[in-house]
């Protein structure tokens, strides 16, 4: 079986009006992510990343920290959802009212979940796709990439949650409520992995971030 690394992008500017590019955070825990991949001696023969530009520089930041120059492919399977389409619908299917930018994340985080689970339901309406269109083209681009790559031993893929959760939906059956809970508690520059073949999916770790662990990292952890 091959193994998958996917790795949820550094923190983007959340509260700018380009969220889609990481902060200067978000390039600092992915550099170090590649800091730490260098120190265990990870080998990546092949590297994916979805279209969005935070996907982008997240493999660069890990490439740079590993000090590699390479070419990574390009792959919209692994974009993330358009979670602004998926709220924008649930406030009006719901009445609801979107929070104002002062407010605390948390209650973002609320209504995304709520937006999340009536998304699964198909009770939105004028979306770009359905839940379980997201799900397939996220479990595709896992075929694809084996499919391209066979005799790839490590096979990194840069991404956002929404995808990463998605997958671990697939490969573990969880309920929607399950995996809605485990999106939002998936962090910045985190790695998640699995052991994959043509007929098998095993996830092996999830969420974690090591690189970010010891003492004089610990305040860079973040969520959004």
């Amino acid at each position: 079986m091959q193994k998958i690394t996917f790795v949820r992008h550094g923190q983007a500017s959340y509260g700018t009006d380009n969220y889609d590019q990481l902060s200067e955070l978000g390039h600092q825990q992915s550099r170090l992510l590649g800091e730490y991949f260098k120190q265990i001696d990870y080998q990546f023969d092949a590297i994916y990343t979805g279209n969005m530009v935070r996907h982008h520089e997240t493999a660069e930041q890990i490439l740079s920290g590993m000090q590699k120059d390479s070419e990574y492919y390009q792959l919209s399977n692994f974009d993330e959802f358009d979670f602004e389409a998926v709220v924008g619908a649930y406030l009006a299917f719901s009445g609801e009212t979107l929070p104002p930018k002062e407010a605390p994340r948390s209650d973002f985080y609320r209504l995304l979940k709520q937006a999340m689970i009536a998304w699964s339901n198909n009770q939105l309406s004028h979306l770009p796709e359905t839940w379980q269109a997201f799900q397939q083209r996220v479990v595709s681009g896992v075929e694809h990439t084996i499919k391209q790559h066979p005799d790839a031993r490590h096979i990194l893929v840069a991404t956002s949650g929404g995808a990463i959760a998605m997958l671990k939906g697939h490969v573990l059956g969880l309920s929607v409520d399950k995996l809605v809970d485990m999106n939002l508690q998936i962090r910045n520059a985190s790695f998640h992995q699995y052991l994959v073949s043509s007929s098998h999916m095993l996830e092996t770790s999830f969420n974690q971030i090591s690189h970010l662990e010891l003492q004089a990292n610990q305040a860079l952890l973040t969520y959004s």
